[in-house]
């Protein structure tokens, strides 16, 4: 615990520290910061457009995650394991590897990079995370009680409502916890994807590389 949370803790130390440049030893307490960044126009926009294509992706990676985890689990059909493979490898891949082959493809397609792409990037990666969350879930739930639900006279779409949906609802709800922080955090993809208007991690990395 003190591995993940002390970076994070000695980041909100300086937060408050009185001093442009974030060293130690600090040189006294101040709320300045937060006042500035409240009042900084460019950064509550990429603060926003940042939450949009979070909560955008995950909505339809967390879609088509479930559809797909459904098939490999609970349909026989061969290749499965080909399947996994290909939908995992965006996930491996390198950031960079994967900004860049996106960005081919869509120059290939003539698609202007903007909102839509960058959302599409986020997918590749979120999508195949909540899928393997939902796998390991539905390898453990009982499909006897999916059965029960069908020998009793619902149908596939009622017993998915009222059986399946709820008894993978906590892992969906984690998967896409985890893949919003993911997407919120992302810069390797998204910097070749963002166009003009950029995603708060580009913005920072930009005032990193210009100065603040």
């Amino acid at each position: 615990y003190i591995f993940l949370y002390a970076p994070m803790i000695i980041t909100a130390l300086f937060s408050v520290n009185d001093s442009k440049i974030q060293t130690l030893p600090f040189v006294g307490f101040t709320t300045k910061w937060f006042s500035d960044l409240f009042a900084d126009e460019p950064m509550k926009q990429a603060i926003f457009y940042s939450l949009k294509v979070a909560a955008v992706a995950v909505s339809i990676s967390a879609c088509a995650a479930l559809a797909f985890a459904l098939i490999v689990q609970r349909l026989k059909i061969r290749g499965k394991a080909l399947i996994q493979a290909f939908l995992a490898s965006t996930l491996v891949a390198p950031g960079l590897v994967l900004g860049i082959s996106l960005l081919v493809i869509f120059h290939s397609a003539k698609i202007e990079p903007g909102f839509w792409t960058i959302v599409i990037g986020h997918c590749s990666f979120i999508t195949p995370l909540i899928m393997f969350i939902l796998i390991q879930r539905l390898k453990t739930a009982d499909p006897s009680l999916e059965q029960a639900s069908m020998d009793c006279g619902a149908g596939y779409l009622r017993t998915f409502w009222h059986v399946t949906l709820p008894g993978v609802r906590v892992a969906l709800i984690a998967g896409c916890l985890l893949g919003f922080t993911l997407s919120m955090d992302e810069i390797a993809v998204t910097f070749f994807l963002a166009g003009t208007e950029p995603t708060l991690p580009v913005y920072v990395w930009g005032l990193l590389r210009f100065g603040f």
